[in-house]
């Protein structure tokens, strides 16, 4: 590589312009005067014309500088390590450990938070597929949710993306995951009433990906509970309601009086009536 000399220092080293620098070591002039600013990477030498004159030995500074910036620490960061004693360097790595401790726990929330919507749409597109209308009988364990309670006025696009509940998991600081969950006191007063558009007593259901505050707590009980599926605009949930109610009556199930709407496929995902899936649970005894 051909290197033009531009002098000496005085203890006899070999001093390369700012241009020369740049070339050399891969970095703008822009950066190499910043750098000086910050007192990262300082020249050698100013001479009379201003122009500015970096040793070799200075020069080395730059592959440590970018080996500290690809792993995420800023200049301010990098100006205190250069100019600290140990202990503010060892400082220095602590915080910025920290904050990428933050970080990591903010993409394995994210990573969650995916596999979850992702799950969803699977689940969606086999019911999609398959239309199943059985009820089921399953055992469900006990969960627990971000809860708020809501004044449900058949407006499913209002329950489900919900400003007010946007706004109370704000508040509480906690992402939520996987799907909106309605839960309604009355099994038979949504069946009678609710689903005809009249307003009822509800309850706004959501995993949360951090432990939840007691008070913004519900955990769903245990138990035996009945299932089944509705394809379909949401305002035809009664269908799913009336199969649910038949089915109960034939087996000889008590329903012991809430109802929970698990919406699989809703206006967070598409906003075609058709592709919309959603999951009736309702407890038994």
């Amino acid at each position: 590589m051909t290197r033009r000399r531009t002098g000496r220092d005085d203890a006899g080293e070999e001093l390369y312009l700012i241009g020369e620098v740049s070339r050399i070591g891969g970095v703008s002039q822009r950066s190499l005067r910043h750098y000086d600013e910050l007192k990262i990477i300082e020249p050698d030498v100013i001479g009379d014309n201003g122009y500015r004159y970096y040793t070799r030995n200075t020069m080395l500074k730059i592959p440590v500088v970018n080996y500290l910036k690809n792993m995420g620490f800023t200049l301010e960061d990098i100006s205190r390590i250069f100019n600290s004693d140990f202990g503010e360097i060892e400082q220095t790595f602590a915080e910025r450990r920290d904050a990428w401790e933050r970080e990591m726990q903010l993409i394995r929330e994210r990573m969650r938070i995916i596999d979850d919507w992702v799950a969803l749409i699977h689940e969606a597109n086999y019911v999609l597929g398959a239309r199943p209308t059985e009820v089921r009988t399953v055992f469900l364990p006990a969960d627990t949710f971000l809860a708020m309670p809501y004044r449900f006025n058949g407006d499913f696009a209002e329950a489900t993306i919900n400003l007010e509940f946007s706004k109370f998991v704000a508040d509480n600081d906690n992402p939520i995951t996987g799907p909106v969950i309605l839960r309604h006191e009355s099994f038979d007063a949504w069946r009678q009433r609710c689903s005809q558009g009249e307003p009822c007593d509800a309850m706004v259901l959501q995993h949360a990906v951090r432990t939840v505050d007691p008070e913004a707590r519900f955990v769903r009980p245990d138990g035996m509970y009945l299932a089944t599926y509705h394809v379909g605009p949401f305002e035809e949930l009664g269908e799913a309601y009336d199969r649910m109610a038949a089915f109960a009556d034939e087996h000889g199930y008590r329903l012991a009086g809430c109802s929970y709407e698990r919406f699989v496929t809703d206006y967070w995902t598409t906003y075609d009536p058709d592709r919309f899936v959603a999951e009736v649970l309702a407890p038994i005894k």
